[in-house]
């Protein structure tokens, strides 16, 4: 007769738990959405996200890992890019950490520190 009791205390008290992983989860693929779309108004040439001399063709990111701390998550990873630079071609191989951090129900990119890795 205790054991069931039991359960439902122990199935109660796993539900903001699992609410909290769920939100969590939901917000690591708004981050992630965020990156990509990040990486693709850089390639298609959006004044406001880019360069005006960079042109960019191809922009990959790898290995990209989230690392929460409340209400803040760094993001750090791999980039491959290919596209011409003042004319010429380039291919550059990087690593890339970024904090976004959420303020007022929108996760804002607040720091970016992109790396070469040399040849």
């Amino acid at each position: 007769m205790l054991l069931r009791p039991l359960m439902l205390l122990l199935a109660l008290s796993a539900l903001p738990l699992a609410q909290n992983i769920s939100r969590a989860q939901g917000d690591e693929t708004k981050i992630i959405a965020l990156e990509n779309l990040w990486n693709q108004m850089q390639i298609n040439h959006d004044a406001e996200a880019r360069k005006p001399w960079d042109n960019a063709g191809q922009r990959f990111c790898a290995n990209m890992e989230l690392h929460r701390h409340g209400d803040t998550v760094a993001v750090t990873g791999a980039t491959r890019e290919k596209g011409t630079e003042k004319g010429k071609p380039y291919a550059h191989q990087g690593r890339f950490t970024e904090t976004w951090i959420k303020k007022d129900g929108q996760w804002l990119c607040v720091a970016s520190q992109p790396s070469l890795i040399g040849k």
